[in-house]
């Protein structure tokens, strides 16, 4: 038995990530588990269809047991992501390998970029080079060229690198024994609008799927075709998000500097700058115009909206993920269960019932989850009742 493992979104599930499954299958995997994100994703916004639905298509695809990452750890930073989903699948006791996509395909290359960015000896530089209005990722990578030079800085430079790097790094923080594994990304580039061989990014399958257009169909395996046709029922006619425009506008207007100073990843004076932004913009896209610059992307600025939004701050957010939520599971997912009940560290959610018994800390995760469950409610076409995040069933298939 070999159990492989992916940290994910499905956001939504698409023919690369099913060729990236068939990829771990024919590496030896006998069982895989993915650790994906609940109903809010790493870019900070709402996923585009809910956590049950996005479990469905997996499993139906190649994952057999499909376990959520919290929503403190789903929408944060790279490292913050990255840590949660290693975190959560080393907890588990049983997985072998853990394989992520990346543009190098190299994991020697991504471990010695991973090395570079972990010497303390960078720190320095990347505080020189932030000074002068780059991103951290910018001045990061130009510390690294300073040092290690071109070839390992080149990879902090694409994005799947860069989470590729982060997962490394997570795995070397908590010491894990799980063996990394990596693919080259094929087709189009991490939100390109270009297409190749029937695989488009995900952010240009979603722009599909708003417009309402069938070419999304294209792009997706032919099995889950029924699944996402039912799931744009309750789909609104925009961006989730944005269909909780005056909401979003109220919770960020009734808030004071402290407030966004308590965000996570709020520093080098952003809370000013949001809060400004906020004071002078009509909507959610003004906002994050005004805040942008060159040292703030719009996927920082995302986050912090989001993360005002649904209340996540500082202080609630978990330093590692306190349990394991198994969100749906096939009969080769029922075996890995049945090993986990001897080897996971941590304890395995199955219903809402199994929390009751659970520490402070697992109980106020939970609910603060469920809580961030019926906001993204609000976000439905026919707007659902709170508690679903009690009262779902696990997806069986």
């Amino acid at each position: 038995m070999k159990i492989s493992s992916v940290i994910c979104e499905y956001n939504p599930f698409h023919n690369g990530h099913k060729l990236m499954l068939e990829y771990m299958r024919k590496n030896g995997a006998t069982h895989i588990v993915a650790c994906m994100s609940g109903n809010f994703t790493q870019r900070g916004d709402f996923a585009i269809f809910s956590k049950w639905q996005r479990t469905k298509t997996a499993l139906l695809n190649g994952a057999d047991l499909v376990v959520e990452l919290p929503v403190s750890f789903s929408c944060a930073n790279a490292e913050r992501f990255a840590l949660g989903g290693v975190y959560i699948l080393n907890a588990l006791g049983c997985v072998d390998e853990i394989c992520f996509g990346s543009e190098c395909g190299n994991t020697e290359l991504l471990t010695k970029a991973c090395n570079a960015i972990t010497d303390s000896g960078i720190s320095d530089s990347i505080k020189k080079y932030s000074s002068c209005g780059m991103t951290f990722a910018a001045a990061r990578e130009k510390a690294v060229c300073d040092i290690y030079g071109s070839e390992i800085s080149d990879i902090l430079s694409q994005p799947n690198n860069i989470l590729a790097v982060e997962y490394l790094k997570a795995l070397k923080k908590i010491d894990s024994t799980i063996t990394p594994s990596t693919i080259s990304r094929v087709g189009a580039e991490h939100d390109s609008s270009e297409t190749s061989d029937e695989i488009a990014s995900a952010s240009f399958v979603r722009q599909l799927i708003y417009e309402k257009n069938r070419e999304f169909l294209t792009y997706i395996p032919e099995n889950t075709f029924d699944t996402v046709n039912n799931s744009m029922t309750s789909l609104p006619d925009c961006q989730r998000i944005k269909k909780l425009e005056n909401a979003v506008l109220y919770r960020l207007r009734t808030m004071n500097k402290n407030h966004f100073a308590n965000l996570p990843d709020i520093s080098e004076g952003l809370e000013n700058r949001l809060m400004s932004a906020v004071r002078n913009s009509v909507s959610y896209d003004e906002i994050m115009q005004t805040t942008k610059c060159k040292r703030y992307t719009l996927a920082r600025i995302r986050r912090c909206i989001l993360h005002a939004f649904l209340g996540i701050t500082k202080q609630n957010s978990p330093e590692f993920p306190p349990y394991i939520r198994v969100l749906g599971f096939n009969e080769k997912g029922r075996e890995i269960l049945r090993i986990m009940r001897k080897s996971a560290s941590l304890p395995v959610i199955m219903r809402y019932a199994d929390v009751g018994s659970l520490s402070d800390e697992c109980q106020n995760t939970f609910a603060f989850e469920s809580q961030c469950d019926d906001i993204y409610s609000l976000s439905e076409k026919n707007i659902l009742k709170c508690g679903k995040n009690y009262t779902e069933n696990i997806i069986r298939i």
